[in-house]
């Protein structure tokens, strides 16, 4: 069974799925990358994580001997999915023999070793995310219907205060992504992570309105006449 990890009015800026069998070493961790502004998604074994991937997340922490399948496996199943096949891998182990070997395979994207202090697990989330290409504009573009969809949905099904951030930045995005002066306005990667914790969106949704940049954010007034 997996658990999530949510901040409380902070801006998340990855989800990341632990894999790790020590509960209290996984939640010391969701709890390093809560501080840093991330969401953790929590996994007790090989099989969990495999199910909880399929929210797909932006990296996954796995440890590297989960009790229900052997790292190989779980690689194999990863790489072999077609909406987890991209995600970067991040290794953690108590065996230095390992890591070596590990890394020679260029199947993973870095190795740990434990214990992982707090600063080494920022430094090497902050790593991986800065690694990752940015998102296609064009494929943004073409996938505006969806989103303006999803907008709509928060608008019409959120609490009245969602609603009006989002108003807000349509207005901002309209006005070439210039927000307000008096910084109120959320950004939607804020609105995204509102929408989750209200339960409107699921992680997949969330990831694609954070995506939304101001120069393709969708008219939603056709959708609401």
């Amino acid at each position: 069974m997996k658990e999530r990890l949510l901040q409380n009015g902070r801006e998340t800026m990855a989800t990341i799925l632990i894999a790790e069998d020590d509960e209290l070493l996984a939640w010391q961790m969701a709890r390093t990358l809560c501080q840093a502004g991330h969401v953790s998604i929590l996994a007790r074994d090989a099989r969990a994580a495999l199910r909880a991937a399929g929210e797909r997340p932006d990296g996954m922490l796995l440890d590297l001997e989960l009790p229900d399948l052997s790292l190989e496996q779980l690689l194999t199943q990863v790489e072999s999915g077609s909406g987890t096949a991209h995600i970067p891998v991040l290794i953690i182990t108590e065996k230095r023999e390992a890591i070596v070997h590990l890394k020679a395979t260029g199947r993973v994207a870095e190795v740990l070793r434990k214990p992982v202090s707090g600063v080494q697990l920022r430094e090497s989330i902050d790593t991986l995310m800065a690694a990752q290409p940015p998102p296609d504009s064009q494929a943004l573009r073409l996938d505006r219907p969806r989103r303006q969809q999803l907008i709509l949905h928060l608008i019409a099904h959120g609490p009245h205060r969602l609603a009006l951030q989002i108003s807000r930045r349509l207005c901002a995005d309209r006005l070439h992504g210039s927000a307000p002066r008096d910084g109120e306005t959320l950004s939607w990667k804020e609105i995204a992570d509102w929408g989750r914790r209200e339960g409107l969106v699921d992680a997949e949704q969330a990831r694609w309105l954070s995506r939304i940049p101001a120069s393709t954010a969708p008219d939603t007034r056709e959708g609401m006449r």
